[in-house]
């Protein structure tokens, strides 16, 4: 059995668990990609799934039904004619009591206009179907994860080499995406995150026209995208000699980043697997200065379960591939954050992530 029979029967057996007699996916400009490719392989901006216990169909229009039919061994391809609210005429042929629908990604509207078209089944919105068995990666997913956060590290590394006074964020940006474009990624895994100075204490700030000055901080946030999976990389690093302030806070969250991955391993709640990263930020003193989660997980999508937060509610299993990303943010001087990629194991974890963090970088 090939890799999406297999997660297509998953699939069948976590709606069938709900009493559920169905399930259907509708990707409209993308907006369920990862899950419609995690499913069939398919990675167009336009494909309906329809799954029940004994058939599975996979409809799309006249732009992708060619590609559809040449990739997709495991579903009956359709071509859809007509506005995608037809799909309810598919549904009504299939006699179903119920089938669930991805709630998050399908919008009101659709939801509403399907549900008014359907005869005697009812449409039930579901969530987290899809979402909970991309969680655990398969070994092929794995390799597909390592291979963009090799291509990452080699991306952090020849920035490196562009860092000086007077080049701006945008163009260290534009520099990261150009690397990873022309080096075998697929693109970015999200937009990059190059802060400088003070800026480096917002920790989703966006690229501006300011250059770097002497004795910045600079804060590369980075991932490529290779074979449709994300890798996710920051680093800080000083632009000339770093001050004892400077290597004071690095060292605080090298620290809290290093115990959090030492304590990481299959079986512990969000909660538990964040609290060695926070303890130590807020033994040193910065408590009210680490606000997000130690970390997330990761695959097709940057941001996924589990959630590594003290809010969280997950339990981490062998498998899942995890951001560790401790940080302290001081308003008005600037930040760090330090974040790697790991797999969880049965009894540990394995960190992916190869670019030097063990001193703070001078540039």
């Amino acid at each position: 059995m090939n890799t999406h029979a297999i997660r297509l029967e998953r699939l069948r057996d976590s709606f069938q668990r709900k009493k559920l007699d169905g399930f259907c996916l509708v990707n409209v400009e993308s907006s369920d990609r990862s899950n419609l490719y995690y499913l069939t392989g398919f990675s167009g901006s336009f494909g309906v799934l329809l799954v029940t216990k004994d058939r599975q169909l996979f409809l799309t229009d006249s732009r992708y039904i060619t590609r559809a039919q040449e990739i997709i061994s495991d579903y009956e391809v359709l071509e859809l004619k007509g506005r995608v609210t037809t799909v309810a005429t598919r549904i009504n042929r299939l006699k179903l009591k119920n089938i669930a629908i991805n709630a998050p990604t399908t919008s009101t509207w659709l939801f509403h206009q399907l549900r008014d078209r359907l005869k005697k089944t009812r449409l039930v919105p579901v969530a987290g179907l899809v979402e909970r068995l991309r969680t655990v990666k398969d070994d092929s997913e794995i390799r597909a994860i390592e291979r963009a956060v090799r291509l990452t590290d080699k991306a952090f590394e020849f920035i490196l080499g562009r860092v000086k006074p007077g080049v701006t964020e945008r163009e260290l940006a534009w520099e990261i995406e150009k690397y990873i474009r022309t080096h075998g990624g697929d693109g970015l895994a999200f937009e990059s995150i190059v802060a400088t100075g003070a800026t480096t204490a917002m920790p989703h700030y966006e690229p501006q026209d300011r250059e770097v000055q002497k004795g910045d901080f600079v804060l590369f946030d980075i991932g490529a995208k290779v074979d449709h999976y994300c890798a996710d990389l920051t680093r800080t690093v000083v632009v000339g000699r770093a001050t004892a302030e400077q290597k004071k806070i690095y060292k605080i969250v090298l620290e809290a980043q290093e115990r959090a991955i030492k304590n990481l391993r299959a079986g512990l709640t969000s909660k538990q697997a964040d609290a060695p990263a926070r303890e130590t930020i807020a033994k040193a003193g910065y408590k009210k200065n680490f606000g997000h989660g130690t970390g997330h997980g990761l695959g097709l999508d940057i941001h996924e379960a589990p959630r590594l937060s003290p809010l969280g509610k997950d339990k981490l299993q062998a498998g899942n591939v995890v951001t560790v990303e401790p940080g302290i943010y001081l308003p008005g001087w600037g930040g760090v954050r330090i974040e790697d990629v790991a797999v969880v194991e049965e009894k540990g974890c394995r960190v992916l992530t190869q670019a030097p963090k063990k001193k703070l970088i001078e540039v």
